[in-house]
């Protein structure tokens, strides 16, 4: 069985879900999402240049959470995916 890519979409809504949790460091949170550090990194400073999140360093550690406008999109997206997989649209 061949595994398909996740789409952008799907991958924004795992990052967003898992900062909608608990604040994360970069490390744990490729870990939590399934996905390259250098990769997840550009993803999330371009999150934080769209003021969907924002982070707070701890020593030399930034560590990401959702702004009032990130939990906004999260329910938005949450919302749209469960309505989606109600009709059977998306797994």
């Amino acid at each position: 069985m061949v595994k398909r890519k996740r789409d952008r979409l799907s991958i924004l809504f795992d990052i967003l879900k898992a900062l909608s949790e608990e604040p994360q460091n970069p490390t744990k949170l490729a870990v939590l999402v399934n996905m390259p550090y250098d990769r997840l990194k550009k993803i999330l400073d371009e999150l934080v240049e769209k003021g969907l999140l924002q982070y707070e360093e701890q020593g030399r550690v930034r560590i990401y959470s959702l702004s009032k406008d990130g939990c906004k999109v999260y329910e938005e997206l949450r919302r749209v995916r469960k309505v989606l997989q109600d009709y059977g649209l998306l797994d």
